[in-house]
């Protein structure tokens, strides 16, 4: 293998970890992850998550044992937090280099992990304290193991591999663990062996294993919560996120074209030659991820409730495809040269559009995208010249990308975070040295998880103007933090202004001085 190959592949699944812990953690979903598993870390209870004192039923247990593992290692912070994201994408990358090397060759595995890893989709998912990469491990692990027992029966591992990730991907996120390994690799087998073929995919000792390994937790959950665990962790975060909208992700059919399209960029320009080459007869491999892909994709986008992570577990296989389409010689794969130069040009474009449009809001800097649009126009050279010349311009591209979003790393996204998280996390470390211990910190017509993470109280959160007189005693000591224009109700009350910004507000109020100013954030 070349040395620059080696050197490529190794960067790639080691990008996740680069400034791993630089900035704060995001609101929502990450931040009520790292602070509900820091709540079963201090409370001892590692059976039965628990956010802001409330059972949290939204995930099954794994990926909070994961994080509190991880909070022991490197400590209850930001780099703690998301580390198992971190290193379930460095082995998903290495997995996947290896499971294509041995089934396509050494250029297509090349292709696969690099398409992978050095896209937005895995840049996101692999630095956030959510459990999406950890269950695409899972299930690719899964389905990669299947593969493999179908091209060497004999092996038995292989099938017992299918069941033991499978039922730790049911341990990371419930029925999705279950529904997608089983589902995906049924319909293969269906699709090129008939219903005779169905039969390759059971096994007792596999079932076997399947259930030694995910069944207690779930009949311990029975067994402590009752029916109250089936109705929220079953039927409404499954059954109702699937036929209903929560928490407001609501999102049309094709929701997941443009999410994809720009999830996968600018590897997704190969795809359409990809499934190409995988409807011939011969490509067994490319079949197989074209099911996967397929399966998942189409899935989500029946699903009312949507969100971009919902497809995280398709990536690899979207990989697989875009390898395909790069490993061919034919005008499919010049065209998408084509396309990364023009998108690669126009994407230049439109951000510094949006740099002169964000500017006159004066809400964020903008000085970071004259040179992210810099990076995304030198993309479009190698695109154009794989068009002209016909030759394979992957390695460029693939160092532009990987100046790309070091450049995130290190510039845009600490700019992001603070200007979304900034004031926020400020507040929440002034209620932590501050307010007594015991107390609790209030909040009014926010909902961020985040400050129950940084300031170490329990959040009573109010929400409208009937909740705050009537559930707020009057005189009480207190703090409270709301947006900037809810301030002036929270003032009626007996609080003062500590400090504020455009979108943001950290009150107080005094026994003995209901109303006196605040003195400001030292």
């Amino acid at each position: 293998m070349k040395i620059t190959v080696i050197l490529l592949c190794l960067i790639s699944v080691l990008l996740p970890f680069y400034r791993l812990g630089s900035f704060t953690l995001f609101d929502v979903d990450e931040a009520v992850f790292a602070a509900a598993t820091k709540e079963m870390y201090e409370g001892g209870d590692w059976l039965t998550p628990s956010f802001n004192g409330n059972i949290r039923y939204d995930k099954p247990i794994l990926i909070y044992w994961l994080m509190g593992l991880s909070y022991r290692i490197f400590g209850i912070n930001e780099t703690g937090a998301r580390m198992p994201s971190a290193a379930a994408a460095l082995l998903l990358g290495a997995s996947v280099f290896f499971f294509m090397r041995r089934s396509a060759g050494e250029t297509e595995a090349t292709h696969a992990v690099v398409s992978m890893m050095l896209s937005l989709y895995i840049f996101a998912y692999s630095r956030a304290a959510v459990t999406d990469m950890t269950l695409t491990l899972f299930i690719s692990l899964s389905l990669m193991s299947f593969y493999l027992f179908l091209c060497d029966p004999k092996k038995k591992m292989y099938i017992y591999g299918f069941y033991l990730f499978s039922a730790l991907a049911f341990l990371t996120k419930g029925l999705i663990g279950i529904l997608f390994p089983f589902g995906i690799a049924g319909l293969y087998l269906l699709m090129t062996e008939g219903w005779p073929g169905i039969k390759r995919l059971f096994s007792c000792k596999g079932v076997s294993l399947f259930i030694l390994i995910s069944f207690p937790w779930y009949l311990l959950q029975l067994y402590l919560h009752g029916t109250d665990f089936i109705d929220q962790f079953f039927l409404k975060h499954h059954f109702r996120r699937f036929t209903g909208v929560i928490s407001g992700h609501r999102g049309p059919f094709y929701y997941f074209i443009p999410v994809l399209l720009a999830g996968m960029f600018p590897w997704i320009a190969y795809l359409p030659a990809g499934i190409r080459r995988s409807l011939r007869q011969d490509n067994r491999l490319g079949l197989f991820s074209l099911v996967w892909f397929s399966a998942v994709f189409i899935f989500f986008s029946f699903s009312t409730t949507k969100l971009p992570n919902y497809i995280l577990p398709a990536i690899p296989a979207v990989s697989i495809l875009i390898s395909k389409g790069m490993s061919g010689n034919d005008r499919w794969k010049r065209f998408a040269g084509l396309f990364i130069g023009i998108m690669g040009i126009s994407l230049a474009a439109g951000l510094l559009l949006a740099g002169n449009l964000m500017m006159k809001s004066g809400d964020m800097s903008t000085d970071w995208m004259p040179y992210a649009a810099g990076i995304l126009a030198a993309l479009s050279v190698p695109g154009i010249y794989a068009f002209f010349s016909g030759r394979d311009a992957a390695y460029a591209m693939s160092f532009v990308m990987l100046v790309f979003f070091l450049f995130l790393s290190h510039t845009a996204l600490p700019l992001a975070n603070n200007y979304l998280q900034g004031t926020l996390h400020s507040y929440s470390l002034y209620a932590r040295d501050r307010l007594p211990a015991g107390e609790r910190l209030m909040t009014f017509g926010i909902n961020n998880p985040s400050i129950v993470f940084y300031s170490g109280h329990r959040v009573e959160q109010i929400n409208g103007k009937e909740a705050l007189q009537r559930d707020v005693p009057e005189g009480k000591q207190s703090m409270a933090i709301s947006k900037t224009k809810d301030a002036s109700d929270l003032e009626r009350l007996g609080f003062a202004v500590v400090d504020s910004d455009s979108r943001y507000a950290l009150l107080e109020r005094r026994n003995n001085a209901a109303g006196q100013a605040g003195t400001g954030l030292k």
